[in-house]
């Protein structure tokens, strides 16, 4: 099994740590990853693009048009990693639109690619800390269970890697992402 994913946000959405349980989530089920991380003015609120590699790959690198998953966790950030996801890849976006604009959508049926919009930040907000954004979208993903990526193997690692008093919330946050899926029939 070879999975190549993107995480896309801004600075200060936790992305980074979102990429790391995705790192030790494969790593404690039995893979091998590769990470190589993207962030210049994070601290300003500027990209920060973290690549995942899952199996046997020598590169952290990810290519264009190669990437299987793309996790936005900003809907501008999405729209700019695009040429990351290869022809049938998947798409999940951290977005309070409930569709994305024409143009955008004729290159994701052009391109066989699949997406979900999720309203990540509202999830966060609703559970009382929009800080937690990317729980939420970690909760939505692993209800597709893709790979490793099963709510229970997510879960677990969130629980380990979180510091003390913040597993408490972003666990909450994750289950509310998890459950919003679910309850979506997705």
């Amino acid at each position: 099994m070879n999975y190549q994913i993107v995480c896309a946000g801004i600075g200060g959405r936790g992305v980074l740590l979102a990429s790391t349980v995705l790192i030790e989530t494969a790593i404690h089920s039995g893979y091998h990853a590769l990470a190589s991380d993207e962030y210049g003015m994070s601290q300003r609120g500027g990209s920060v693009v973290s690549l995942i590699k899952i199996g046997e790959f020598k590169s952290p690198l990810v290519g264009r048009e190669s990437a299987d998953i793309l996790l936005a966790f900003e809907e501008s950030e999405f729209y700019r990693n695009l040429p990351f996801l290869k022809k049938g890849g998947l798409g999940v976006v951290n977005s309070r639109n409930s569709a994305l604009p024409e143009a955008i959508l004729g290159l994701l049926t052009e391109r066989e690619i699949g997406h979900f919009l999720i309203d990540a930040d509202g999830i966060a907000t609703d559970a009382g800390t929009i800080q937690a954004s990317n729980m939420a979208l970690l909760g939505f993903f692993s209800h597709l269970s893709v790979g490793p990526y099963t709510y229970g193997n997510v879960r677990d690692t969130i629980e380990t890697r979180t510091k003390g008093k913040f597993v408490a919330k972003n666990l909450a946050v994750f289950d509310a992402g998890y459950n919003h899926a679910k309850d979506s029939s997705i």
